[in-house]
């Protein structure tokens, strides 16, 4: 699946700015006997829905969507407090790049209410994205570039 959404320097910003600890496990499929891929389950197709909603507000410009709908508030306030602006502000003025192609590897660890995603910039350049589930909806808590 590829996804347009972020900028590398919004990023390395992310994962300067976080200190929220988080990590993904794995949630193991059964392949015995295949060499298709697995479908994605439920959380991962939630957590791609939750990267597909960057997208669309990165491509609009939003960044208050994104802080308040997509990012954890620990993120916010980390980003808040690394650049001094609004974390919408900061958002808008670094993670919109609608030319830029992202691929999620197919890779989503999910354990529990945490969850981690790789994802790839056309350049080549790697980041994990961190996840936590809040409610019925998946968050960005934080990003770690490669």
């Amino acid at each position: 699946m590829t996804i347009t959404p972020q900028h590398t320097s919004a990023l390395a910003l992310m994962a300067l700015a976080s200190a929220i600890a988080g990590c993904g496990g794995s949630e193991k499929a059964s392949t015995a006997g295949s060499t298709a891929t697995p479908a994605a389950n439920s959380a991962q197709r939630q957590i791609l829905a939750t990267v597909d909603a960057l997208q669309a507000a990165s491509h609009k410009g939003d960044g208050k969507s994104i802080c308040d709908q997509l990012f954890t508030a620990g993120l916010v306030r980390s980003i808040e407090k690394a650049s001094k602006r609004s974390c919408a502000r900061e958002v808008r003025r670094n993670l919109f790049s609608p030319r830029e192609q992202i691929s999620v590897s197919r890779d989503i660890r999910v354990a529990a209410n945490r969850a981690s995603a790789v994802i790839r910039e056309q350049n080549g350049n790697a980041s994990t994205l961190f996840f936590v589930k809040q409610g019925t909806s998946w968050r960005i808590s934080r990003v770690v570039s490669k």
